[in-house]
């Protein structure tokens, strides 16, 4: 599938999931803005991908902040011509239970992972408005399979479930089309460990009795699911949940 020339802003670009998809992207002739909050990384990912077919441009931003959120904008019309598609991948997680989790650590997901898509897409709505372009969020599939003590977590990713199909609704008559995609059980950095780290914890198989698929999910995986959503195949797609999880949410019983 190729993405040739189009104009692509990827949030938590740095690391993890949005890493993935940025390089999935450039390689299939996407021109990246690679946002996040540290800049070293992003140029190092950037620096990796200078041979590929598309253009990555690092940007440091906190997605949080209208200014950020808009210089991000304004980067990718600058050196790119415009926005065709949001990837909202930038996210947080602190984990405890209700006594446990600080009011803090709350309000500070909600910040990243609800009120960080809801500022990305303001600033980005003039230009995919004109492009009639498409935003894929990331959820998570903890939504439907909410694990204990990671409530602030689950609440914050339903929000965005909820605002994808609202948005989907609100904004198709612009032919925008909006997304999420809701990845399983996938080593990355967000639970405070490195992928590899995670990568060999899964790999002693003791979470395959939760999944109809006994394998480790990638990155690539998530990055795939994204670039087909952005090209051709997702066309006529708006107002989806998807889960790329290995069929996790089945609802398969723990092995006993």
């Amino acid at each position: 599938m190729t993405l040739l020339g189009q104009s692509i802003i990827v949030t938590g670009a740095s690391s993890g999931l949005g890493a993935h998809t940025v390089r999935l992207l450039a390689s299939r002739g996407a021109h990246v803005v690679a946002a996040g909050r540290r800049l070293e990384r992003l140029e190092e990912l950037a620096a990796g991908l200078a041979n590929q077919p598309g253009r990555v441009i690092p940007v440091r931003a906190d997605i949080t902040v209208e200014a950020d959120a808009e210089a991000l904008v304004a980067a990718a019309v600058a050196a790119f011509g415009g926005v065709d598609v949001l990837v909202n991948n930038a996210g947080s997680e602190v984990q405890g239970g209700l006594e446990q989790l600080s009011r803090a650590d709350l309000e500070g997901m909600l910040q990243t992972n609800v009120v960080g898509v809801f500022v990305m897409l303001r600033a980005a709505l003039g230009a995919l408005r004109e492009s009639r372009g498409c935003v894929v969020n990331l959820g998570s599939t903890v939504v439907g399979r909410p694990p204990h003590g990671r409530f602030g977590y689950v609440a914050s990713k339903a929000a965005v479930e909820a605002m994808t199909r609202a948005l989907a609704a609100d904004l198709g008559r612009d032919g925008i089309r909006v997304n999420c995609i809701r990845p399983g059980i996938i080593p990355s950095e967000l639970r405070g460990m490195t992928e590899d780290q995670e990568r060999e914890r899964f790999s002693t198989g003791l979470h395959f009795g939760r999944q109809a698929l006994s394998d480790v999910g990638r990155g690539t995986d998530i990055a795939e699911a994204v670039a087909w959503l952005a090209g051709e195949g997702g066309r006529w797609i708006t107002g989806a949940i998807i889960d790329v999880d290995g069929g996790l949410t089945l609802g398969l019983a723990d092995p006993v």
